[in-house]
């Protein structure tokens, strides 16, 4: 069966580039502009809404036909759907609680872990009613063959123990049962192996690439790894409790980026920097503490481009993107830019090829 491609041989190479922390011509950067939606059927109130735009599979496809049947993409943007079930889902698929929420899905509403002299089994479970959901969705966007399906957010391994035990409990557990918690984070990381696989081997007989909730397309096997619990660890608690987890997981991929979610987690950095398999940074701001753009987040940038790593960055609008890409080097940088009518992702386009590779 020959496997379905939504990009041109010249994007490819750009992306091939952009894993190896180098360029092919130009700033790799993803733009769509537009995208249709449909509306909610009117036999649905808003509370049932809540569970049908998750569950219903059909309303699913027909929105991200939508979406990407109205969009424009330029640059290095392709037709994707984010087969998204909540960040972290993978507390659903080993036996945790789940929420649905208008905009979210909780996994931390109603921990399993009550106290570690008599914890609960964990294991993958592939009877999970939101696992059965993930891969539902993902075999429907699949087999329809008009965009690249997302492997699903599974979840940082240390995030997932969160939500099972309780991020104040566990912050605690650190301090007291350190070893019961290393063993924890042992065992989800072997379901998170688990779950990964079983989605990039159903992708892999479909498509020519992999794509994440980043809209990154990969040709060999990768996710974003993150632990955001670590906004409230010392560097220290970090190397011990966090790092292992890391080194393993860009060991277990052939690419992996870290998700740094905001100043809290800038004291890792050294930490992330140190680790020899990861290929990317992408920094998130945070609410209320600015842009991307922002120059005061400038020499962060040159430490992580020195290091030899990539750097992703979703960009707010078109401004600021061209900001960034007179001061960065393009290798191994990935922006999404938001924001963009038509004359603006034209406008980028040309000063990004006339930048070309510095």
């Amino acid at each position: 069966m020959k496997k379905a491609s939504f990009m041109s041989e010249e994007s490819q190479k750009r992306y091939d580039a952009f894993w190896e922390c180098d360029v092919h011509d130009r700033f790799l950067t993803y733009i769509a502009v537009g995208g249709g939606k449909i509306e909610k059927p009117q036999e649905i109130s808003d509370e049932e809404f809540v569970t049908y735009k998750r569950d219903n599979i059909d309303f699913r496809l027909r929105e991200a036909h939508a979406r990407n049947n109205g969009a424009r993409f330029y640059m290095d943007g392709f037709p994707r759907q984010f087969i998204n079930y909540g960040p972290g889902s993978l507390a659903a698929y080993i036996g945790g609680n789940y929420q649905y929420a208008p905009n979210t899905v909780w996994f931390d509403r109603d921990p399993i872990i009550a106290d570690w002299e008599n914890p609960p089994r964990v294991a993958f479970d592939e009877e999970s009613p939101l696992w059965k959901k993930t891969v539902e969705f993902t075999d429907a966007v699949l087999k329809d063959g008009s965009m690249y399906a997302s492997i699903t957010d599974i979840g940082g391994t240390v995030d997932v123990v969160a939500s099972l035990r309780g991020t104040q409990e566990l912050l605690f557990d650190l301090y007291d049962y350190p070893e019961e918690v290393k063993a924890m984070t042992d065992t989800v990381r072997a379901c998170w192996k688990q779950a990964y696989t079983k989605l990039a081997d159903r992708v892999a007989q479909y498509q020519d690439g992999y794509t994440s909730w980043m809209p990154i397309w990969c040709r060999q096997r990768y996710s974003p790894i993150q632990c955001d619990f670590s906004a409230m660890l010392s560097p220290d608690m970090f190397k011990e409790f966090v790092l292992p987890d890391l080194i393993d997981l860009t060991e277990f991929l052939d690419k992996s980026i870290y998700h740094l979610d905001g100043p809290g987690e800038i004291p890792h950095l050294d930490h992330l920097l140190s680790i020899p398999r990861l290929n990317a940074i992408q920094w998130t701001v945070g609410e209320g503490k600015g842009k991307l753009s922002d120059e005061c987040w400038f020499d962060m940038y040159d430490k992580i481009q020195a290091a030899g790593k990539g750097l992703v960055l979703f960009v707010e609008d078109p401004a600021g993107a061209e900001k960034l890409m007179r001061h960065l080097s393009p290798r191994g940088v990935f922006m999404s830019v938001g924001r963009c009518d038509d004359q603006a992702a034209r406008e980028l386009t040309a000063f990004a090829e006339k930048l070309g590779t510095k």
